[in-house]
């Protein structure tokens, strides 16, 4: 890894540090090149990243120049940033840190604690890749929360909040109306508010701050129609999220004009690594991110659709998290390896083996990467194995299955 990387990766030994005022003098300093092409932004619990996808699918199948930015990546840097669907090359990034370096460095110089975090600086670079390359539309997932995230000091044209549930709650807060509040964030003057299926009381702080806001609020169950259009991402939740991205659409047809018929077709052909993502080789491998409880009942939907009970392998970042989590995988696996995922919330083996029954019968191991190397290009014919948990996990695996003979299953460029 050259200098330029190594520097932006260390800035994720710094930490995070929430709040936006650091944001906003950065891309004040760097001319403000979010305002120079729509955007539509997207906060939630669950769901964002798919909504995202989904969004970017229906306008680039329109013919519009679309940029999209999402995280965490999985296997490469450049997911993060795409346009088009085609991610950012290393050589820019490395091009773009080199030219805000300068100006971090000066922030740093003018007040201890200034310099942009990681986030900041990877959401900076996208601003201004969207910006260089002209895009028509930006379509922005926040990070974590949404009032103190460092996207949110764009401007859209439409913010979308997808759901509403517990997870990061030393950060966001422990009840549905703390989240819906640092959610609703994004919120701004003027601007149309989408969200999704939520809990009443989350959605009532969002109708109060909507209407501070003078935003116009649409909510996806009080639509006339119901029936939610159909996608190739699997899960009934999936449709909810595919509602979103039609509706959203459908919202902004007066500024960015679309055929109905394009959208439906664009639902159908979302590019998503690790969501329900099969992958055949000399096993069936499916690779389903789960990061919370909300994740957990997803992924016991998807996961009674399997003739047979397949072998599960799972790490999970965060104590709160695992309990509902390892409570689906062990009523639904024939084994379970356990991994203890390289990061530093990463649940141990005891931990994970405390939240598996006695009732639970089938084998349990504890594993690392080096070991799922060898499963995995050992594998038994016609087996099912399930990745799940961290999102990290799954790119790990991603990664190994790319430097393996299954990379000759999958034609890799294919899936953004």
């Amino acid at each position: 890894m050259n200098d330029v990387i190594s520097y932006l990766y260390g800035l994720r030994n710094r930490g995070s540090s929430f709040g936006i005022d650091r944001m906003l003098k950065f891309v004040q300093l760097l001319g403000n090149p979010h305002e120079d092409y729509p955007i539509i932004h997207v906060a939630g619990t669950n769901g964002k990243g798919s909504v995202c996808a989904m969004l970017d699918s229906v306008y680039r199948t329109n013919g519009y120049r679309v940029g999209l930015f999402s995280s965490p990546h999985l296997v490469e840097l450049g997911e993060r940033i795409r346009i088009n669907g085609k991610n950012i090359s290393e050589k820019e990034i490395e091009s773009w840190v080199e030219k805000l370096r300068p100006v971090a460095q000066r922030m740093e110089k003018e007040g201890c604690g200034d310099h942009p975090t990681f986030f900041e600086f990877m959401t900076a670079i996208a601003f201004l890749n969207f910006q260089k390359n002209k895009v028509d539309l930006a379509i922005i997932e926040t990070g974590l929360g949404g009032r103190l995230d460092s996207t949110n000091v764009v401007n859209p044209i439409l913010s979308i909040i997808t759901t509403i549930s517990k997870d990061h709650c030393a950060i966001l807060g422990n009840t549905f109306e703390a989240i819906a509040k640092e959610k609703a964030g994004i919120i701004k003057y003027k601007v149309p508010v989408l969200i999704g299926s939520l809990p009443n009381s989350a959605t009532n702080v969002i109708e109060k701050i909507a209407k501070e806001k003078n935003a116009s609020l649409c909510q996806i169950d009080n639509l006339k129609d119901k029936s939610f259009p159909s996608t190739n991402l699997k899960g009934s939740y999936q449709r909810h999220n595919a509602s979103l991205a039609f509706q959203a659409s459908e919202l902004l047809k007066d500024q960015i004009a679309v055929k109905k018929e394009l959208c439906l077709e664009a639902l159908q052909k979302v590019k998503m690594l690790g969501r329900w993502q099969i992958i055949h080789g000399s096993s069936t491998i499916i690779l389903d991110a789960c990061h919370n409880a909300a994740g957990a009942t997803c992924l016991k939907e998807n996961l009674e659709t399997l003739d047979e009970k397949p072998e599960i392998w799972v790490g999970i970042l965060g104590e709160d998290r695992a309990p509902e989590i390892m409570d689906v995988i062990q009523r639904k696996a024939q084994s379970i390896k356990l991994f203890e995922v390289n990061q530093p919330r990463a649940c141990h083996f005891s931990l994970l083996r405390s939240f598996i029954p006695p009732s639970f019968k089938g084998p349990v191991f504890n594993s690392d990467l080096k070991k799922a190397k060898l499963d995995l290009t050992r594998s038994d014919k016609n087996k099912t194995i399930l990745i799940t948990g961290s999102i990290y996990l799954i790119g790990d695996i991603l990664s190994i299955l790319q430097k393996t003979d299954l990379e000759q299953k999958t034609n890799w460029n294919d899936l953004f």
